[in-house]
Order: structure tokens, then sequence, then C-alpha cells
């Protein structure tokens, strides 16, 4: 249940963040449209997530770190 609690919280932080509504990353994440979930984030953060999506090696870095599984994994749940 603090895994839930902490999935929500993290949620509720990127979305603040990324200035989209929780139900907009959700359903952005899920159709892995990247495009949508930066498009209302500044351009240094547009920038670094496209050097990451550009750089195979630090995608799958990013990919593989616990919170990424995390986030994927609630995505899969459909929570």
């Amino acid at each position: 249940m603090a895994d839930n609690k902490n999935m929500q919280d993290m949620l509720k932080q990127m979305s603040q963040q990324l200035k989209l509504s929780e139900n907009e990353l959700k359903s952005a994440a899920k159709k892995g449209n990247a495009n949508s979930i930066f498009k209302n984030a500044d351009s240094k953060t547009q920038k670094t997530v496209e050097e990451i999506l550009n750089d195979p090696q630090k995608t799958k870095e990013l990919l593989e770190s616990p919170q990424a599984k995390a986030i994927i994994e609630m995505l899969r749940k459909g929570k």
C-alpha cells in the first residue's frame, strides 16, 4: 500500500512539473507518446529528454531505474 501511495505522489509531482493533469500524463504514457508528455515542459527539460531518447545507452539506463520500473508496473496495472 505504501508503494501505491509513493506512486501516486510521484505521478502527482510529475504531472505538476510537466503542467499536465494526472490523467493526461497516464494516457500519454500508456500510448507511448513522449511528445504529449513533454509538450508543456520548459525547453531545458525538452532538450534533456530528447538527448536521452536519442542515446540508446541513456535510454536503457533510464528504463532500468527503479523509478521507471515502478511507473511501468503502475501503467501495466492500469492504476
